[in-house]
């Protein structure tokens, strides 16, 4: 408990992780990410607008006080929008196992140039 300082907020965290609102069909829907910021949406749309298949991808934060990140996403090669997205998630943490070793064998070489030195 205790009184709260007046500049002091408290950030609110999402009640839904994922929520989905479908387009007219499949390969379009809006996803709704909760917990997320521009890290993951910018990251998101960028390797999906590399994803052949992808007609259009772009996200938005409609409430910069809420925790949600809307990501619009429409496909034109038959996969839907949801198949997709969970390509290129897998896409994005695959590049992002590539940067943490790259950057783990570029520290243990600056480690091992430190204590030769």
């Amino acid at each position: 408990g205790g009184a709260m300082a007046v500049n002091e907020v408290t950030a609110k965290t999402a009640e839904h992780r994922l929520q989905v609102k479908l387009g007219e069909s499949e390969d379009c829907a809006t996803f709704i990410l909760g917990d997320q910021d521009h890290t993951l949406g910018n990251a998101l749309r960028h390797v999906l607008m590399q994803t052949r298949g992808t007609e259009f991808c772009g996200y938005s934060i409609p409430h910069p006080s809420e925790p949600y990140v809307h990501l619009r996403l429409q496909t034109q090669d038959g996969t839907s929008a949801a198949e997709k997205l969970k390509a290129g998630l897998k896409e994005l943490s695959v590049s992002c196992d590539h940067i943490e070793a790259a950057f783990d064998r570029a520290f243990d070489d600056f480690e091992k140039k430190q204590m030769d030195e």
